[in-house]
Order: structure tokens, then C-alpha cells, then sequence
């Protein structure tokens, strides 16, 4: 009997090991570069990878939704900085949330990609509280 116990708690560790290391994979986490102190990261099925930059990290309480915009195909797998809206991007992010925003839900931040010394907006990023 112990030898079936045993062969069972076998299988749930590899089992339990190996959707870890498929997860990690397909968030493509292994190609995520360094990261800044305070900052967070999420990846969404929808290509945008994200590195939030100077907001609180607040997962537990909220749900993060990250919008794309059209960029190069070659932008697509790109690990963008996502930082709150500067300048003019403020008038331009009051406009999509207005848009796109439905009730309790807010605009985070902005991500962005540097190609070439030329900055590509990448997508968005708001938040809803979880319920």
C-alpha cells in the first residue's frame, strides 16, 4: 500500500512541477528582462507584456486588463515599460478610458517599447476592483 502512496505523491510533484515550468514558458517569463525596483510584471494572452513602473502592485484587489494598440509584428513579443501617462498621453488616456471603460474601472499606465531610440506605445492598462 505504501508503495502505491508513494508512486502517487510522485506523479503530483512532477505533475505540479511541470505545469510550473509550463506556465513560466507561456507568460514567456524566461525572456523577461531585469527589472526595476517596486516594479511588476504581467503577460496577457493577447501578446502584451508588461512591466509596471511606479504604480503600487495591487493584484489582490484588483484585475488588470491590458489593451493593445498596432504595432510592427515585430513589437508584438516585446516586454514593454508601462508608466502613468506624461504630458499630452494624460488628454489621450482620458479619452480611451472614456471609450473603453466600463463602471469602477480606472487607467493605470501607459507601455511603451524603445526601438531604434524612438519610443512605440505598446498598449494600456486599467484596472477593475475584483468583486
Amino acid at each position: 500500500m505504501w508503495k502505491w502512496i508513494g508512486r502517487v505523491l510522485v506523479v503530483a510533484v512532477v505533475a505540479f512541477v511541470g505545469y510550473g515550468a509550463y506556465d513560466y514558458y507561456r507568460a514567456d517569463l524566461h525572456t523577461r528582462p531585469d527589472m526595476p525596483p517596486g516594479a511588476f510584471s504581467i503577460s496577457y494572452k493577447n501578446g502584451l507584456r508588461a512591466i509596471l513602473v511606479g504604480v503600487p502592485n495591487e493584484k489582490e484587489t484588483r484585475r488588470y486588463f491590458g489593451y493593445t494598440a498596432d504595432v510592427p509584428f515585430y513589437i508584438e513579443d516585446a516586454w514593454a515599460f508601462c508608466t502613468p501617462p506624461e504630458g499630452n498621453e494624460k488628454q489621450e488616456a482620458e479619452k480611451f478610458i472614456k471609450e473603453h471603460s466600463g463602471p469602477g474601472e480606472r487607467f493605470e499606465v501607459v507601455c511603451r517599447v524603445e526601438v531604434d531610440d524612438e519610443t512605440v506605445i505598446r498598449g494600456f492598462i486599467t484596472s477593475v476592483p475584483r468583486l
